[in-house]
């Protein structure tokens, strides 16, 4: 009792004192941050062992189609090439400009602009998110928190030059939710057209991967919500067939024309097939996958100091489904920094010498902002304005498992539910206001744990981007 009165004594003052400071210098910390982004962006740029940057799914083949013969891919064009086309359209200015700025590189020289359209994207998620998060309230630390947390969130940071339709899908949908969260909260002020610019970004994301079918059923489960609440129940119907018919008009024709070719909507080829498969007999039960275990001591043995060698998906901790997702969201879970992870003989990424205190440090302290939005959720479960995100959460993640469930191997990648980072933020951030009302002395903590993350994530960002930490072993 006595500690407690003591906490309640103390911390008032100097959290009044630390968050004014932080309010009339939040515009100079906001900038120290971006500018740290940028040149840690730079840096993995200048220095990506590939001209391609950092990625494993062959998106650049379909931009490659539809440069060298005019045409949109066709999924017998190459491995990537079923997926919607937006990405590609979005490519190819990139790619042509490169190739014709340096004709003597060729592809290598399309390959390295093409990377601009990922940064971008990255860009377009990290303000979209802060606009999310202005937009529920956070100002001072709690707004500087959630920016940073954008800024040096490392799957976003290796997505940043990972010339992909991942990262082009989370910046549309990182517009959509702002979009859908404003329009929820504020319903008296909506319009058509703003009903249309919400089936604009839903078929957007449609036009770009299956999985950006999110953005249409989360709208959808939104405007069934404003049907049971009312009032202005018709004006709600309108405003639903508004975006139903934009989104099918922007980003419909793909699913049609894959209906007409292959006699089903969600086409793919390779074992993308399986997740899309409408067959529950052929679906299993999900035995490749574990849902019930957090194997943290486990990532040692992929990650160092002294890493076996082996394809990521042959180590026992990626069956850990949370395991995994958790360990890619917070670094590369070695993928692009030891050779033999992709079990490709080629070996396209060299070894990165970064050592295993830092990477595991920044996945043990990411659990930290995890707890928090898992807290924010609780916390704000009855908060109208958050029923958007919540909405977006469940139906993108619940999509997700029913894709991966299927697959044997490389279904696991936080990437491909990278859309949900703006929403985790949100609730990361009310779940850290919320400890900082109730229980100061956790709050507090939390604070610093936070503030310790946010360092050591920068570190890691710097050792990933140059490819070391320190000076490499001779020889």
């Amino acid at each position: 009792m006595l500690v407690r009165r003591r906490w309640s004594f103390v911390l008032p003052p100097i959290t009044a004192a630390l968050s004014q400071w932080f309010v009339r210098h939040e515009r100079v910390c906001l900038l120290a941050f971006v500018a740290a982004g940028i040149v840690l962006r730079a840096l993995l740029v200048a220095d990506s062992p590939q001209s391609f940057g950092y990625v494993w799914d062959f998106y650049p083949d379909g931009v490659r189609v539809l440069y060298e013969h005019a045409r949109l891919p066709r999924a017998e064009d190459c491995w990537a090439c079923f997926h919607p086309p937006l990405y590609y359209l979005l490519g190819w200015p990139f790619y042509a400009f490169g190739r014709w700025l340096d004709p003597s590189a060729g592809d290598a020289a399309g390959l390295r602009w093409l990377g601009g359209l990922a940064l971008i994207s990255s860009s377009i998620v990290i303000v979209y998110g802060c606009r999310l998060l202005r937009l529920f309230g956070s100002r001072g630390a709690s707004f500087l928190a959630g920016a940073a947390l954008l800024i040096v969130f490392p799957c976003l940071f290796i997505s940043s030059y990972a010339p992909e339709a991942d990262i082009v899908l989370t910046a549309v949908l990182a517009a959509f939710t702002f979009y859908l969260v404003r329009d929820f909260a504020r319903p008296a002020e909506t319009t058509m057209g703003s009903a249309a610019w919400l089936g604009v970004l839903a078929g957007l994301a449609a036009a770009t991967k299956y999985s950006g079918l999110v953005a249409l059923t989360t709208a959808g489960a939104v405007m069934a919500i404003r049907l049971i609440e009312g009032p202005a129940r018709w004006r709600v119907v309108r405003r639903g067939l508004v975006i139903l018919a934009v989104a099918v008009v922007v980003g419909g024709w793909k699913y049609v024309d894959n209906v007409r070719r292959y006699g089903t909507p969600l086409y793919s080829n390779g074992s993308a097939a399986e997740g899309f498969s409408m067959d529950g007999a052929s679906r299993g039960s999900g035995a490749n996958y574990e849902f019930t275990t957090f194997r943290l001591g486990a990532l040692h043995d992929v990650i160092g100091p002294h890493p076996k060698p082996g394809d990521l998906t042959s180590f026992p901790v990626y069956r850990s489904v949370f395991t995994t997702l958790h360990a890619l969201a917070w670094s590369d879970m070695s993928i692009f920094s030891i050779r033999s992870r992709h079990g490709d003989p080629s070996d396209p990424y060299p070894r990165k010498f970064i050592p295993a205190w830092l990477t595991m440090s920044v996945i043990e302290l990411g659990l930290v902002p995890e707890a928090l939005a898992l807290l924010g959720v609780v916390v704000t479960i009855r908060r109208r304005e958050t029923w958007p995100l919540l909405a977006l959460c469940v139906i993108g993640f619940a999509a997700y498992v029913w894709w991966f469930l299927p697959q044997a191997s490389w279904a696991l990648k936080t990437k491909y539910i990278l859309f949900l980072l703006p929403p985790a933020v949100v609730y990361a951030v009310a779940g850290l206001r919320w400890l900082w009302r109730r229980v100061p002395a956790v709050g507090l903590v939390a604070s610093a744990l936070l503030c310790a993350l946010i360092v050591i994530a920068h570190m890691y960002l710097y050792a990933f981007a140059t490819g070391y930490f320190h000076r490499p072993p001779m020889g």
